[in-house]
């Protein structure tokens, strides 16, 4: 590898793990703010326009020899080399939003809340008005708040200009492999293929929050309404608090797992005030120091939450620590959400929440039918995000893209969203397409897992050990060589639709 690529490796893991525990202790409710500025202005090599031309350089010699390793491991580095480009370009306007998140103040009825506050409570509020103030004290918050989140969005503009690209889903395309244009049209194929099986099941749900509540465009729903319904509350006694963790500790332990992979795993499971509702974790130290940071909650969707973050981590706890390092830092994220789709997707199990929860066989079937709805609502958020980040990204965060974020998620969800959250519900590099793809290679996945070692892969250790040792292979594969090998087929984000469709047919 070229010298200045060799120099960025000397000290990529370092910064990568100093970044991680920056993000660990904001998220964990260890530090208010989240000073990135100074962590990038120690390593200025990793966000340098100067390296990611040198590993432009490096990939044609590299290719040239014919040496796959190389030149994977040598992709992985420029991918993150435009990524920290972008970030450092955002990181002032990052810091400024996370100081105005921290110190935000809503109010709300008789109450004062901070923007997470409000953010945790509005899902959860039974109280459909109530919800609806909560609704309306963030959008306008986030609206009238738009400069900041506005210029952490312009970074993508500005990346564009350092790294000479000729526009930003060019440059993505170019560092991740994904085309952007056929996900897009694959999102589009996976709305019209959905859309009525999702509108059936939205009705029914939105009568169970409110007997009145009608979707669009005859009803008066809004995003609120489906928030609150994809909490399933009336599923809650069947979900409680307590019984979450020891429920995957007991499946895990079945697997031949354990949470803590041997201690690889640091579970921070501790109440404290300004800790993030949901989980997460922050890999500081592959694949030896991984964190996962829980707070204990009742309901399907946490319980869901759970089991993607815990899929997370033990992906990155088992990681060949024999790799090169870029092989065990980087990779297609794709991959990783995949891994951690294919945990969450138990849910869709009624068997595995008869065995694991003790649910009735009736309530296991009605659990797993929500468990695909759920997961239904948002993989067509995620298909409208596509196409509308796509267009943020190549216009810019002007106003005028509020009416196209709500329109968007308007068509996609039949629900009315809150035009105050178009720079707010966005994913940094158009993440969201990373998504997309994790759905479907989880497809293969599971198809994969259950073709061999039957619909309950979920209790068999060996099917584990198979999962191991994909887990083990890191940054190696990208997600459509996987899906190629373990099914024989490419990735088809419609498929990951239909499948979710199936089950809301039972």
């Amino acid at each position: 590898m070229d010298r200045p690529l060799h120099s960025v490796r000397t000290r990529l893991d370092d910064f990568l793990a100093e970044l991680a525990t920056l993000h660990y202790r904001h998220g964990a409710g260890l530090a208010p703010g989240l000073p990135v500025t100074s962590l990038y202005a120690s390593f200025p090599e990793l966000s340098s326009p100067d390296t990611f031309a040198a590993a432009n350089e490096a990939l044609a010699k590299a290719r040239l020899r014919e040496e796959p390793v190389t030149v994977r491991r040598i992709l992985l580095v420029r991918e993150l080399v435009a990524s920290q480009v972008e970030e450092a370009l955002a990181a002032r306007p990052a810091e400024a939003v996370a100081t105005l998140e921290a110190q935000s103040q809503l109010p709300v009825d008789d109450q004062t809340l901070s923007l997470a506050e409000a953010l945790s409570e509005l899902p959860r509020e039974s109280a459909r008005g109530r919800r609806t103030l909560l609704e309306r004290a963030v959008g306008n918050f986030l609206w009238d708040h738009r400069g900041p989140y506005g210029d952490r969005r312009e970074a993508m503009l500005h990346t564009v200009a350092r790294l000479g690209a000729k526009d930003y889903p060019t440059l993505r395309e170019e560092v991740t492999g994904i085309a952007f244009g056929k996900l897009a049209e694959a999102a589009a194929e996976t709305l019209r293929r959905t859309e009525d099986a999702y509108r059936d099941v939205l009705g029914y749900v939105l009568k169970k929050v409110e007997p009145t509540l009608r979707p669009l465009p005859g009803g008066e729903a809004r995003r609120h309404d489906l928030q609150a319904a994809l909490q399933a509350p009336w599923m809650d006694a069947f979900f409680r608090r307590e019984d979450a963790f020891p429920a995957v500790v007991r499946w895990l332990g079945e697997w031949h797992l354990t949470p803590n992979a041997e201690g690889r795993i640091r579970i921070d499971d501790e109440a404290r005030p300004g800790k993030a509702p949901r989980p997460f974790v922050a890999t500081v130290r592959v694949p030896e120091e991984v964190r996962l940071v829980i707070q204990p909650r009742g309901g399907m969707d946490s319980l869901g939450s759970l089991l993607h973050e815990m899929g997370h981590a033990q992906h990155r706890a088992h990681v060949s620590e024999n790799l090169p390092m870029e092989l065990r830092r980087l990779g297609d994220a794709s991959v990783t959400e995949a891994y951690a789709a294919l945990f969450e997707r138990l849910l869709l199990s009624p068997g595995w929440l008869k065995r694991y929860l003790d649910l009735p066989t009736l309530a296991a079937r009605d659990a797993a039918r929500l468990g695909a709805f759920q997961a239904l609502a948002v993989l067509r958020r995620h298909c409208a995000k596509l196409s509308y980040e796509l267009s943020l990204s190549l216009r810019g965060p002007s106003a005028e893209r509020a009416e196209e974020y709500a329109d968007g998620q308007r068509r996609a969800l039949f629900v009315e969203p809150h035009p105050g959250f178009f720079l707010h519900d966005v994913d940094p590099q158009l993440y969201t397409a990373h998504y997309l793809r994790a759905w479907a290679l989880e497809t293969r996945l599971t198809a994969r897992l259950t073709e061999r070692f039957n619909e309950d892969f979920w209790r068999n250790p060996s099917a584990a050990a198979w999962l191991k040792g994909l887990f083990a292979r890191g940054g190696t594969d990208d997600a459509e060589g996987l899906a190629t090998e373990v099914s024989g087929t490419p990735l088809a984000l419609p498929e990951a639709g239909e499948r979710l469709v199936a089950i809301l047919n039972r």
